[in-house]
């Protein structure tokens, strides 16, 4: 249940976007419900690569890059399950306003639940995301004032 929420919003505004780039404005225009398949696709591939593996790694920005890469090769793949072509300039523009809306999703999430340290990139995967990890005090950088006595080792 921890995913639906996450899909739900990410398969909400790709589908809008393939709908309005793939259905709306290519010509000849893929069915809609190719399209809606295609989103689907995109996604489910998206979250599971990006939001659960990619963006706990290496932030928002670079998993943004790279769902950008994934979903142009999803889109490309999908031209030969419509049985239509869609061209390269259709194929890049979808995927980079693919890539674009999920840079924003990842900041909304940032801004919504908030970051581990402040002022840092999102590095671990929220609740919101479907993840429970926490980020170790260890890794965070922060220290409390008497935790530089507890790590020396008595003489």
């Amino acid at each position: 249940m921890e995913h639906v929420r996450p899909l739900l919003i990410k398969f909400i505004y790709t589908a809008a976007i393939t709908m309005i780039f793939l259905s709306y404005l290519l010509l000849p225009a893929v069915p809609m419900g190719s399209s809606l398949i295609i989103a689907l696709v995109v996604t489910v591939v998206l979250y599971f690569v990006g939001d659960q593996y990619l963006l706990p790694r290496f932030g928002a920005l670079p998993t943004a890059i790279a769902n950008f890469i994934v979903a142009a090769v999803i889109l490309a793949l999908g031209g030969s399950f419509v049985r239509q072509p869609i061209g390269t300039g259709a194929i890049l523009a979808t995927a980079a306003v693919i890539g674009l809306a999920e840079w924003v999703f990842f900041r909304y999430v940032r801004d919504e639940i908030g970051t581990p340290a402040e002022g840092k990139e999102l590095l671990s995967s929220p609740e919101f995301l479907g993840g429970s990890e926490t980020i170790p005090e260890s890794e965070r950088g922060e220290r409390t004032p008497g935790q530089d006595q507890e790590d020396r080792p008595e003489h």
